[in-house]
């Protein structure tokens, strides 16, 4: 079957940088649909340009302390279909370097809360009406807010304060997920902020948490307290990759990487033999009965025809794929057809003799 469920949508805000631009990353790897903010325009476009040809997303530059651009990201939220996850992810550290308590200009500590505590609230109140059954809420927090580091008194209380929030926002909302989570420390421009002049390379990037907070994501965990370095993976499998033994190399390049548009991610010769490495988008692994192979074959050729093996790769537009691949020796097992799941599927046998479907996703009204 080459149906899809719905994409899952995720809010992300401060995802122009740092930990959420590589959890962004990841999760439009992952196949979700995106809506990405931060303050920095120009930056946040460049993610934009990166994300849009793996994922529908909605990029939208502003302040979430901002009651506007709050309702922004609300409108854009219902223009996809509601949220299943928002992960407010953006803050502020304050004054670099940062004061000790006493010396600490409140006006500026008011702007620290207003940005680490009041604004994720103020987000999820804008949304609430956008959010599908059982969303998932994470609140990016920090080892400052349960450890009393000297001189870190304005960031910390404000993270503090928003775990206490989280942990209400839980019991009050109990059918919602709803995390706070410690990234842990995290080789960011906020990190090299909080200790300006010194060496911070000893640090982890943030791809490093980013499994965690998919863990959170896609798991079943209840609402709480996690550091995301210490969640167990879902899978230990990382990528899925379709190995494919072909007697002309030359020949192949040409059908799956000049025909077919596959780009070229990796390319090894030598006297041991010539490989290539193709990307195509996000891998999953469909597994069929007989019954149900069969049901497959008989909408898409009209006769059973595939072994074990199928290749299913969905496409923009299926006749002109199609067209093309015959154009460079793919042989057409049957014309288009509407299958009964809603997809335009085209059944094709490579010149290798692989069986492959292309399909075209029926888009919602």
């Amino acid at each position: 079957m080459t149906t899809k469920n719905p994409a899952r949508t995720a809010l992300i805000t401060g995802a122009s940088r740092g930990l959420g631009l590589a959890l962004a990353q990841q999760l439009a790897q992952r196949g979700w649909q995106l809506i990405i903010t931060a303050r920095g325009a120009e930056a946040l476009a460049r993610v934009e340009r990166e994300l849009a040809p793996l994922t529908r997303l909605i990029a939208l530059a502003g302040d979430v302390t901002e009651t506007a651009h709050r309702q922004a990201l609300a409108n854009a939220a219902q223009a996809l279909g509601g949220l299943d996850a928002v992960i407010n992810n953006a803050g502020i550290l304050g004054p670099s370097p940062q004061p000790q308590l006493l010396d600490y200009d409140l006006e500026v500590l008011a702007t620290v809360f207003q940005a680490n505590t009041l604004a994720p609230l103020g987000v999820i109140q804008a949304v609430r009406d956008r959010l599908k059954p059982a969303p998932r809420l994470l609140n990016i927090t920090s080892d400052a807010a349960v450890e009393a580091y000297p001189g870190w008194g304005g960031y910390g209380s404000s993270k503090a304060a928003l775990e206490h929030l989280s942990a209400i926002l839980a019991a009050e909302n109990p059918h919602w997920r709803v995390y706070w989570v410690d990234p842990g420390d995290m080789r960011t421009q906020m990190q090299q902020e909080a200790f300006p002049g010194e060496d911070i390379s000893d640090r982890p990037l943030p791809e490093t948490s980013v499994p965690g907070l998919v863990q959170l994501l896609e798991g079943d965990y209840p609402s709480g307290r996690y550091r995301a370095r210490h969640l167990e993976p879902l899978s230990p499998v990382h990528e899925m990759r379709f190995a494919l033994t072909v007697e002309n190399i030359d020949e192949a390049r040409h059908f799956y990487h000049d025909a077919l548009g596959l780009p070229i991610e990796a390319e090894w010769a030598g006297a041991t033999g010539h490989g290539l490495l193709l990307g195509a988008g996000r891998a999953t692994l469909e597994l069929l009965d007989r019954p149900m192979a069969e049901h497959v074959d008989q909408v898409e050729a009209g006769r059973r025809v595939a072994g074990p093996v199928r290749l299913a790769l969905e496409v923009d537009n299926v006749a002109k794929t199609g067209n093309r691949l015959q154009a460079h020796g793919a042989q057409a097992l049957n014309g288009l057809v509407e299958t009964p799941w809603g997809d335009r599927n085209q059944r094709l046998r490579t010149p290798e003799g692989l069986q492959l479907t292309l399909f075209q996703v029926k888009k919602e009204e």
